[in-house]
């Protein structure tokens, strides 16, 4: 049998053993450190509740904390909270030993010219309340986690480059010791400055440290896994890793403890020298053919198969293939805008991209201020993506990939503008309504990382999805702005956020569904593909059997569809 691609020499490999269970288990452990890297840095600058510190002169006075926040600090138009950057101007030693009633409404009011005190109740000493990044200085928290996206911004081309370059899986180990040193030194950060700077250098490898091992493990899988291979370490380890993260930084009960746990763990990627391969079609492109075959027979015999002198030859024979075709003229992204068709898809895609890492980081930051309990409604919040990976893969296969991003969007964008027409005394209902969105944008982020793979064709598909990438972290720039006007109004970010993923949902209307579709190969298969569809067209109302993938061949029966989606990008 000719090996025409390297999907065929999973039929006399293993699709899915033990080999594949290996590295199964390392994407369970890399989805674990995704959520500790992206989502860690909220848990080290929470703002825990506080108030302006009472003059010295009324510490020796015997009056309880609760008769001192009555004395000094005004209460909030709703009668209920003490205001958390405000105190009263006059002689409080004088109006406490005239016996007058106190406190009065009209007293003159100032600023915190004593300090803060924190309450530490439930929260724990953070960066925030150790540097005092309230009240005037309350924009230093949003401006150090967006720095996190500056960096991301620079890091993915960078490190996109230097995999083409250098190979998958050095810089797989690079990016997560790189991150895991600039995470540890954040610990122990004495400044703004400090904090930042660290915080852009752990940017730097986010996405990278992740979205290169995803590509490279699903590499190694039959394609009728891939479905699993992608979505099981996600609904599983990613969403244990999101319920139990706040709970790891409140039993620390201080920042830099948490900091030093979570990325001094991704010291221990560097296991993955010995564990994990590099990638076989990166190799052959780089025309090593003997090292691909070194690990093809390396996960033959994990996987209790043997390969035979002829089935080695006709991978050769492939090899030399792909030799060939690397040797072509280089195609990147500014390739997939020189053609009408193309270009439209491709902008469009980036839209979506930019929409969906906007909504799912606001509605994530976010969770702090919905609800009674931080912790709690993060846990919870992260909870709901374990039934949204679930439906996701469903709705993919049965209302294909553009109506599941459309619907996703649409309904995630209403959810979020409704929260606006309810009385913030609902909590309740508030914190139900903010889950239904969380739920929902996290279902268009599941279809939106597999959607473009299947759009863009395969020669530009690298240097694309790295655009999107970019992209991306420029909109993501945004969200802890987005999320820091609630100061101002709770409302505020869900307004914006709803009419954002409004639009980028309609917006999606206009791409094409890849559902039981050949996927594009060439620029010219991508300008081509998937014509004549209508803006309401349904893949599952096609008969049974159309399916343009399929081959009448004995081996793609044992294998599965080809999906073009997973050949080399780095060409």
């Amino acid at each position: 049998m000719v090996i025409k691609d390297f999907d065929d020499i999973f039929q006399y490999i293993g699709g899915f053993g033990r080999y594949q269970m290996i590295l199964f288990g390392a994407s369970c452990v890399l989805n674990v450190f995704v959520v500790f890297v992206y989502f860690g840095q909220m848990f080290m600058t929470l703002t825990p509740p506080h108030w302006c510190r009472a003059p010295t002169s009324l510490l020796n006075m015997n009056l309880s904390e609760l008769e001192l926040k009555e004395l000094t600090i005004p209460r909030h138009q709703n009668g209920r909270d003490f205001l958390s950057c405000t105190r009263y101007d006059v002689n409080f030693t004088q109006v406490v030993e005239s016996n007058a009633s106190w406190p009065d409404p009209t007293w003159p009011v100032t600023s915190c010219t004593h300090g803060w005190t924190y309450n530490y109740s439930v929260y724990y000493p953070t960066i925030t309340s150790e540097l005092d990044w309230v009240c005037d200085e309350d924009w230093r928290p949003a401006l150090a986690q967006s720095l996190f996206f500056v960096g991301s911004m620079v890091g993915s081309p960078s490190l996109g480059w230097a995999a083409d370059a250098w190979g998958r899986l050095p810089i797989i180990v690079f990016a997560n010791l790189l991150g895991a040193l600039a995470g540890v030194a954040s610990a122990f950060s004495s400044s703004f400055v400090m904090f930042a700077v660290l915080r852009f250098i752990v940017g730097l490898t986010y996405e990278q440290h992740y979205i290169i091992a995803y590509i490279l493990l699903l590499e190694y899988v039959g394609s009728r896994y891939r479905t699993v291979m992608a979505n099981a370490p996600v609904m599983t380890f990613l969403t244990l890793g999101l319920c139990c993260m706040p709970w790891m930084a409140w039993g620390l009960a201080h920042w830099s403890s948490f900091a030093l746990l979570i990325h001094g763990l991704q010291v221990v990627t560097i296991l993955c020298i010995w564990v994990v391969p590099e990638s076989a079609r990166w190799l052959l492109s780089k025309g090593r053919v003997d090292k691909a075959l070194l690990i093809i027979s390396r996960a033959a015999r994990i996987n209790r198969k043997s390969l035979s002198p002829e089935v080695l030859q006709e991978f050769k024979s492939y090899a030399e293939k792909m030799g060939q075709q690397a040797n072509q003229p280089r195609v990147t992204a500014f390739s997939l805008l020189k053609t009408p068709v193309l270009r439209r898809r491709f902008i469009l895609v980036c839209l979506m991209w930019m929409v969906m890492t906007l909504a799912y980081d606001g509605h994530t930051r976010n969770t702090e201020n919905v609800g009674y309990n931080a912790f709690l409604s993060f846990t919870i919040a992260g909870a709901v993506e374990f039934p949204a990976d679930v439906l996701t893969m469903m709705a993919t296969e049965w209302l294909g990939r553009r109506h599941t991003t459309v619907w996703s969007l649409i309904l995630s964008g209403l959810v979020a503008l409704s929260i606006a027409l309810i009385p913030e005394e609902s909590t309740v209902i508030i914190m139900t309504l903010a889950f239904a969105g969380r739920f929902l944008i996290t279902m268009t982020m599941n279809v939106g990382h597999q959607y473009p793979v299947e759009i863009l064709p395969t020669v530009a598909r690298g240097q694309g999805m790295g655009t999107m990438q970019t992209l991306g972290f420029l909109s993501a720039f945004a969200s802890p702005y987005i999320v820091y006007l609630s100061k101002f109004d709770p409302a505020l970010p869900y307004v914006i956020l709803g009419i954002l993923t409004v639009v980028g949902g309609l917006a999606c209307l206009f791409l094409p569904e890849t559902l039981h579709e050949k996927l594009p190969d060439t620029l010219d298969d991508g300008e081509t593909f998937f014509a004549g569809q209508s803006l309401c067209y349904n893949p599952c109302s096609r008969p049974k059997g159309r399916d343009p993938e399929a081959k009448d061949t004995e081996m793609t029966e044992a294998v599965g569809q080809v999906n073009l989606a997973f050949q080399d990008n780095s060409t």
